[in-house]
């Protein structure tokens, strides 16, 4: 039987501006504090995570509204419409600098493991906002996944089972509040690896829980669930 190697990463971990960036977002600081700048809460979830599963843990801090690494190349997303300005050089620069070397990492990675005989989870920890476009969401927990992909709908269903178990006072869903099949790292990743070799599961974490007493329970549910070994 195939060793299952866990893998964590976080995409939208910080919203750090690079200097020679920051006069794109003069006087934008509630903006890049948002959740249009970063997942509030995502990496401390996944370091938690990482340190109790003891997987290796990536992590981007550049703010997704100057480069979005949680998106593919062609996607208007890529960029924010604060960097719409810039040239393509530059823009090219970005990507070289912060985009590729991020992924190609992760994605190296995930290759030596499946290389060497093992198959790979892939954990990408995120949070959402509570409200959005003045719409309160209902869910707590989010695990999202290619429902197209067996070993991916048979391990999302038997983790949120687990985690129904553990959090009852909590709304744990599928495929909300987005789809995982929707453009993403996870969904790129996909079309690289053999889906029986790879998983890439989205979490997604409401951001009323981030500093809250809750938020120990949740990150407790999640790592045990995967040490119970959720099916893949």
């Amino acid at each position: 039987m195939d060793k299952r190697t866990i893998i964590i990463t976080c995409e939208h971990a910080g919203n750090y501006i690079p200097r020679d960036y920051r006069f794109l977002f003069s006087h934008q600081e509630e903006v890049l504090e948002s959740h249009r700048g970063w997942d509030p809460g995502a990496l401390p979830i996944a370091k938690y995570l990482a340190r109790q599963l003891e997987a290796p843990l990536f992590y981007q801090k550049i703010s997704r509204l100057l480069l979005e690494t949680n998106r593919s190349l062609h996607n208007s997303e890529l960029f924010s419409i604060y960097v719409q300005m810039l040239g393509s050089g530059v823009k090219q620069y970005l990507l070289e600098k912060y985009y590729h070397p991020y992924r190609n990492m992760v994605e190296e990675k995930i290759q030596r493991e499946i290389d060497q005989g093992n198959t790979v989870l892939h954990i990408s920890m995120h949070t959402f906002t509570p409200v959005l476009n003045g719409v309160v969401r209902a869910v707590d927990v989010g695990i999202l996944f290619d429902e197209r992909c067996s070993a991916e709908l048979a391990f999302s269903k038997e983790w949120k089972s687990r985690l129904d178990e553990q959090l009852k006072d909590f709304t744990v869903m599928l495929n909300v509040p987005y789809n995982g099949a929707d453009d993403g790292f996870t969904t790129y990743l996909r079309t690289r690896f053999p889906e029986q070799k790879y998983l890439g599961i989205e979490v997604e974490v409401n951001q009323k829980f981030v500093d809250s007493a809750e938020m120990k329970l949740i990150k407790e549910a999640l790592v045990a669930g995967l040490n119970e070994n959720v099916v893949y």
